[in-house]
């Protein structure tokens, strides 16, 4: 089969499992819908022969499978019930799986023959969700089908046409300067000639912002095309978790530049699981509550000026303030007199805490404390923010601010320590002229008064370590910066207007750079550098904190040690190794009797145990050493290949705090989750 018929029909296939996909999920919630079946009949039916007519006997095979149990559905020989919708939806899976496979040249993992034979027997397992997010993800990965860097290269080009224009205007008012200097015959000859070149200007204005709109829309996609496979995830999760949710999406044609859409995917993904696992509470609850047995988790996205504002909310048991503090208060992140100062509204954002997490099992699907932090970072690397809203019992909402477009961006032009920058104008509140005795000393540090409200005050100069402007002028330049609910005055030497710049990256050896986003060229073809104003919050928000411990300090500090407990010397070696490269110090065990003897000879900080092991399996490792005082608070992880939702709720219940399944084991997975556990 040519490559070009494999294309066309991979195309075709993504099509139909899309229907197949959101028309099952349908079907689910709504069985009695006979003329939906019918539709799903023409999908699988038409898939089935697309497949054998370029020969892809596997693809034809399963969808025949497909079609046999939509039609015995159909003539009511087979229920419609959540189980059927299961092995439908495994079945569009595995040639998701297939497709993707051949369109990156390589062989499908997956056993046809045998796969068929479970199908028809109905013995498939239930599809885990991070199954599906990947096949999700590897399915929706081939809607962008243009010609990305041509477009890319198309978009800088623009850029550097607007950068032309601006020296233009510059020049042009240059001419303006000369023609006031000369004498009048000679000015007015001048003077005509230059109108000329305005109206060119003018004109080439026009034309580049009619291609600015074009190849940006061309850049532009809209939110269903990595939406699609949201609804499934949340089904998925909810069947493992026991719970009941519904998945609500407005707002699917909002567009957003391709490669901010592709960024926001994984988030989303992060913030509907931890909707669906944190917040929905589980149908018993939600009834004792007063509550619908079904809990909605909603994902909305709208424009709002130069910005897309798009919502992940649910109407479950919300954030609980009190809570989050004490979790922080027990690792570290805040101190008692902090957490009593703190207000319910500033505690919901210590979830962004590195390694942050109230919950009390880590699973392969969440409470490992990662995802928060990562995308308040991706939002803010963006020039985005990220706000949180949540009333007890009620609703949790997290709201993302994201630019159109990160090729150009509206900027505030200032001058600070003698150099040019310039700042996103979404982070700027507004610009100030204040007079020295205006500004006050608050604790350890200076303030001015923003209607009304008491604003803390920085040199920027001082931050980015430049020469710093004297107090001495009549007035000062300010400029308030805004980020989520925090606000921040900044002095600066010069305020020198706002416009628009072309964003230019900052190359391999300054990506990293802190205080820095990227850099533009100015009218007069200078550069100036674009701050990334996160990064001044960040600095401003650690000023006159307490000093964090030098490394001599934490040299000085004994290691913590970890005992790791496994029949198999394959897996006691590897979690031995990937702990030992991080500085642990690691004792291993072959066996439940064997780690509580060495329990009774050492102390140990953390324990790793598997379930199966021959004698004392891990339970009953976790229960015993529960009832020891020695051991009854110490962290105990469980690592095991059982993935039962039972068998996960029995390590909760013998006293575990964390439990990983080894088939979705990674060394990242377990060193995030010690380190939440002890550091």
């Amino acid at each position: 089969m040519g490559s070009r018929y494999l294309e066309i029909f991979c195309r075709e296939a993504e099509e139909h499992l899309a229907s197949l996909q959101s028309g099952l999920l349908v079907l689910e919630r709504n069985p009695e819908r006979s003329s939906l079946l019918h539709e799903l009949l023409r999908n699988a039916h038409t898939l089935k022969g697309s497949a054998r007519m370029v020969g892809l006997s596997d693809i034809s095979a399963i969808t025949h499978t497909m079609e046999e149990q939509l039609k015995g559905m159909e003539r009511g020989e087979r229920q419609v019930d959540a189980d059927a919708i299961d092995l439908l939806l495994k079945g569009a899976d595995a040639v998701a799986l297939i497709t993707s496979a051949l369109l990156r040249g390589e062989v499908p993992d997956l056993d046809v023959e045998r796969f068929v034979a479970e199908y028809d027997r109905g013995e498939l397992t239930r599809p885990a969700p991070s199954e599906t997010r990947e096949a999700a993800a590897e399915q929706q990965s081939e809607t962008v089908r243009a010609n990305v860097k041509t477009l890319d290269h198309l978009v800088n080009l623009i850029g550097e046409m607007i950068i032309n224009k601006k020296r233009l205007e510059a020049k042009l008012l240059t001419l303006k300067e000369i023609a006031a200097s000369l004498p009048a015959d000679q000015a007015q000859s001048l003077t005509l000639f230059r109108r000329d070149l305005e109206e060119d200007v003018l004109y080439q204005d026009y034309l580049i912002q009619e291609l600015h709109e074009k190849a940006m829309a061309l850049r532009m996609l809209p939110l269903r095309s990595i939406s699609d496979g949201f609804e499934r995830l949340v089904r998925d999760l909810a069947q493992q978790l026991g719970k009941e949710v519904r998945l609500q999406i407005t707002g699917h044609g909002i567009e957003m530049d391709r490669v901010l859409l592709e960024g926001l995917k994984p988030m989303l993904i992060h913030l509907l699981t931890n909707a669906v696992c944190h917040g929905i509470e589980s149908p018993h609850e939600r009834t004792a509550a007063g509550k619908p047995r079904e809990g909605v988790v909603s994902l909305s996205a709208r424009h709002e000026g130069r910005s897309v504002i798009v919502e992940v909310a649910d109407d479950g048991k919300g954030m609980d303030p009190a809570r989050i503090k004490a979790a922080a208060l027990a690792k570290g992140v805040i101190d008692p007199r902090e957490a009593e100062a703190m207000g319910d509204e500033e505690a919901l954002y210590l979830t962004f805490w590195p390694g942050f997490s109230t919950a009390e099992i880590v699973t392969d699907i969440s409470g490992r404390g990662v995802g928060m932090d990562v995308v308040k970072r991706n939002i803010e690397r963006v020039k985005g923010n990220i706000t949180l809203t949540s009333e007890k019992g009620s609703f949790s909402r997290v709201t993302l601010q994201l630019p159109l477009t990160l090729s150009v961006i509206e900027a505030l032009l200032i001058q600070c320590g003698g150099e040019d920058f310039a700042v996103p104008l979404n982070y700027v509140q507004e610009i100030l002229k204040v007079r020295p005795e205006e500004i006050s000393v608050l604790g350890a540090g200076e303030v001015i008064k923003v209607r009304g409200v008491t604003t803390p005050l920085y040199s920027l100069a001082a931050m980015l370590e430049l020469p710093r402007q004297t107090k001495s002028c009549a007035t000062l330049a300010v400029i308030v910066l805004k980020l989520a609910d925090q606000r921040m005055a900044c002095l600066v030497d010069a305020h020198l207007g706002s416009s628009e710049v072309v964003v230019k990256g900052l190359g391999k050896q300054f990506r990293n750079v802190r205080f820095l986003f990227g850099a533009t060229i100015m009218g007069d073809g200078n550069p100036a550098l674009i701050l990334n104003v996160p990064d001044l919050f960040s600095a401003a928000a650690n000023d006159g904190r307490r000093a964090t411990r030098s490394g001599a300090e934490l040299d000085e500090e004994r290691r913590f040690k970890v005992l790791v407990v496994d029949d198999s010397i394959t897996t006691r070696t590897m979690e031995q190794s990937i702990l030992l490269t991080q500085g642990y110090d690691v004792v291993t065990a072959v066996s439940g009797e064997d780690a509580l003897q060495k329990c009774a000879d050492e102390d140990f900080d953390l324990i790793i145990s598997d379930v199966e092991m021959p004698g004392i399996n891990g339970f009953e490792l976790t229960r015993a050493l529960r009832e020891s005082e020695r051991y009854r608070e110490i962290p105990i992880i469980i690592v095991s290949s059982l993935s039962r939702d039972e068998d996960k709720r029995q390590a909760l219940q013998s006293g575990a705090q964390a439990y990983i399944v080894k088939g979705a084991f990674d060394q990242g997975m377990l060193l995030e989750t010690v380190q939440m556990l002890i550091g």
